[in-house]
């Protein structure tokens, strides 16, 4: 449809609204129809003034809220020492490990090693087995 809808965002429920669009465009009668049951409902709800000190309790609220936030973050930051005080430990005593000489080269030993291709063929296997010493049979065994 070459026209605009009706934008019953923009309107109060007083405004008049263009009745030749609403019996043109089904899509602006139905939200029309939704739009005066809301309105009739807001119109004839129970007004309820909020007693006197609701705006003062609000901002209590509020204020405590801020506190309580401020709490947390606190005490996360509490729980939060101990752990950086050991991440930072365990990174020191882990650099001073690799920083000495001797941890060094037996580091880098395990790290760069070369890897060794065997070939393990059946001959191979079975020689190795004949080496293997037998055991002495135990008591259970002879009798």
């Amino acid at each position: 449809m070459s026209e605009d809808h009706i934008a019953f965002a923009e309107l109060n429920f007083d405004d008049p609204v263009d009745q030749s669009h609403l019996k043109r465009c089904e899509e602006c009668g139905k939200k029309w129809a939704v739009f005066r049951f809301l309105g009739f409902q807001v119109k004839w709800a129970p007004r309820i003034d909020g007693p006197p000190f609701f705006a003062q309790r609000v901002a209590q609220l509020a204020q405590s809220m801020r506190v309580s936030f401020a709490f947390l973050l606190q005490r996360a930051a509490q729980q939060l020492i101990p752990v950086f005080v050991a991440l930072i430990l365990a990174t020191s005593f882990l650099l001073y490990q690799l920083t000495e000489p001797e941890s060094a080269e037996y580091y880098s030993e395990i790290l760069f090693e070369e890897l060794v291709q065997e070939d393990f063929t059946l001959e191979y296997v079975v020689n190795s087995l004949r080496e293997i010493p037998e055991e002495e049979p135990t008591v259970e065994e002879s009798q």
